[in-house]
């Protein structure tokens, strides 16, 4: 196959052919991009928690662009996991230590003397691809639920690889994003990257250039005053209350016109001022121009709620 198309093949299939919106954005454009594999940092201890226990916390060296050229080609025959996003119809890198092997079994199983000698880079056994496998599968994991709260993108582990092809994610020449993280492992240092093609950002640019972590913006006020003058000119109904009286249903049923209520409090002319059914302001009843009228005395506070009360001061 030629290399050209090579190259388009294994892109993303709908950026086939040239697409000038796939240039690449400043990282300082694409916070959310920072803060999900700042998440995604936070999330590995729990996530490989039963594998074998970190020594630190891991660290998040750097976040930045490249090209898949010059990432790829700094780690010649590195294992890489391969995770597939459905979302943003691409895929995105694991690339592991180059000892990451050695460094599992030392962790997991306490056998550090594959860490002492150098030794040129081998093809994993089948117990060393499981354990890696393992690993990528709870590190998957962990970095979809980092991308969840700003950009799902709903990956799954497809394989482990060997870093020959500088194809891998595409044309060689795109742009990427790469994020280094440090692992702090019983047996010493890990190093992890992770490497997503500008592709498979495009779609999720304008959700990735919000901050999560910004502070709300202030309101539009045109619309604040707008919302204002509405409520300001809603109509509700106020009630003035003289008394309360308990009353039985019998005596109820047995009103008449022409009957004389007995008020119980002493303070007559104390009359409590209610909108909606919340107190107000405490009243007192007068006339003026032949109609009653009411004077606002004082206002109810929120524990002073009873007649009785108002009327033993």
């Amino acid at each position: 196959m030629p290399r050209a198309e090579h190259e388009a093949a294994a892109s993303a299939p709908w950026l086939n052919g040239a697409q000038p919106e796939a240039a690449a954005a400043p990282i300082e454009r694409l916070p959310g991009l920072v803060y999900a594999f700042e998440q995604f940092a936070l999330n590995i201890p729990e996530a490989i928690l039963s594998l074998h226990r970190l020594a630190g916390a891991p660290a998040l060296e750097e976040t930045r662009a490249t090209s898949l050229f010059e990432a790829i080609g700094q780690r010649q025959n590195h294992i890489a996991a391969v995770l597939r996003s459905e979302a943003a119809d691409g895929r995105i890198l694991l690339i592991f230590d180059a000892k990451i092997a050695d460094i599992l079994a030392a962790a997991i199983f306490g056998d550090e003397s594959a860490l002492v000698a150098e030794r040129p880079p081998r093809p994993l056994t089948n117990i060393e691809l499981q354990i890696v496998s393992e690993l990528a599968k709870r590190l998957t994991g962990a970095l979809e639920a980092a991308f969840a709260p700003v950009a799902p993108l709903e990956l799954r582990f497809e394989r482990l690889t060997t870093l020959v092809d500088l194809h891998a994610l595409g044309r060689r020449d795109g742009p990427a994003v790469e994020a280094e993280l440090t692992l702090e492992t019983p047996a010493g240092p890990s190093l992890l990257a992770v490497l997503a093609p500008h592709t498979l950002l495009v779609p999720l640019r304008k959700k990735l250039a919000v901050d999560p972590t910004a502070e709300p913006g202030p309101g539009d006020p045109r619309w604040a005053r707008q919302l204002e003058a509405g409520l300001t000119r809603a109509k509700v109904g106020v009630s003035a209350v003289l008394d309360q009286v308990p009353m039985t249903l019998a005596e109820i049923a047995g009103l008449a016109v022409g009957q004389v209520l007995t008020l119980q409090g002493t303070g007559m002319g104390k009359v409590r001022l209610e909108c909606e059914g919340r107190e107000m302001f405490w009243c007192r009843l007068g006339q003026a121009d032949g109609r009653y009228s009411l004077e606002v005395e004082e206002a109810i506070e929120p524990e002073d709620n009873s007649l009785e009360s108002a009327l033993s001061h």
